[in-house]
């Protein structure tokens, strides 16, 4: 019978984005098949299944220039000491969500059945770089991974060259609004 424990769900999936984000997926653009199946956990919110609500959590950002509600899942993870969720943004911050937070922090948030509103506030590079090394510290692998989309070689034993490859992912904090 095979493993299914949580467990081996998570290595399952770091191991699955180790090779879509080192050996799949385009560095410029994520271009129209990746874009696609980004969106599939958005499928799942929306019909009541919020089956990736451990790691994926649904950001509801209003656009800059239409005004209208976007919905991105993005992968998340807790920040420790205060468990606020923290998101990375991809491309060298070049995407629609980080501009649209840019220019209103106010955003909705859904992780599994947990929503509410929050404001998402910018990390400095010194905390991006402590992000990266916890980090690398769960997963190993991500080194590679953080190797790739900084273009530069990034190593846990580097403290200078994390900190360096932390401005090539602008993060954010969700705090909830009361």
């Amino acid at each position: 019978m095979p493993d299914t424990s949580p467990a081996f769900f998570e290595r399952f999936a770091l191991r699955t984005e180790e090779i879509l984000m080192t050996r799949l997926l385009p560095k410029e653009d994520p271009g129209p098949v990746f874009r696609w199946l980004f969106k599939i956990p958005i499928l799942f919110y929306k019909i009541g299944l919020p089956l990736f609500g451990n790691f994926i959590l649904l950001l509801t950002t209003q656009g800059r220039k239409s005004g209208k509600l976007r919905h991105t899942p993005l992968e998340y993870r807790r920040e420790d000491g205060t468990g606020y969720r923290i998101i990375m943004a991809g491309w060298g911050g070049n995407t629609d969500w980080r501009r649209n937070i840019e220019a209103d922090p106010q955003v909705s948030v859904q992780a599994g059945r947990e929503k509410y509103p929050a404001s998402a506030e910018r990390l400095t590079d010194e905390e991006v770089a402590a992000f990266l090394v916890q980090a690398m510290k769960l997963n190993p692998r991500s080194a590679r991974i953080w190797s790739r989309w900084a273009g530069e070689p990034v190593s846990i034993d580097d403290p200078a060259g994390i900190l360096r490859a932390a401005r090539h992912f602008p993060s954010y904090r969700l705090k909830p609004i009361d």
